[in-house]
């Protein structure tokens, strides 16, 4: 018996559209009825598809973006901001930033060395 995908293209505007409400990709999946792994393969086999995902990856991102600024200015006072901050390092890889200093000797050039040896 064929295997009959259950494609279809207009899942690329609503795999955006529910992506831009801040869903995940396994919550999309479930939102459209498919399994997460019919989802990847759509990913794999259908250009338009992919390019899609990578789209609604972004919208999502700036979804929670948008929350985080509101709570971070007191907009929005039932969004935490320290439960936000936590969301977006595990899902978007966020990360802390850290100053780093490297001090260093001067080394000398292969000539200084060279004419040092003459000398």
């Amino acid at each position: 018996m064929a295997n009959h995908s259950k494609y279809k293209p207009e899942m690329c505007d609503q795999v955006k559209e529910l992506m831009g409400t801040g869903l995940s990709r396994k919550a999309t999946a479930t939102e459209m009825g498919i399994s997460y792994n019919t989802f990847l393969s759509y990913i794999d086999k259908h250009e338009e598809f992919s390019e899609a995902v990578a789209q609604a990856d972004v919208l999502a991102e700036v979804f929670w973006e948008e929350k985080y600024m509101q709570g971070a200015l007191g907009i929005n006072k039932d969004v935490s901001p320290a439960m936000l901050i936590m969301y977006m390092k595990n899902r978007y890889h966020w990360r802390d930033r850290q100053e780093q200093t490297v001090v260093s000797e001067k080394i000398q050039t292969l000539d200084e060395w060279l004419e040092e040896q003459d000398g």
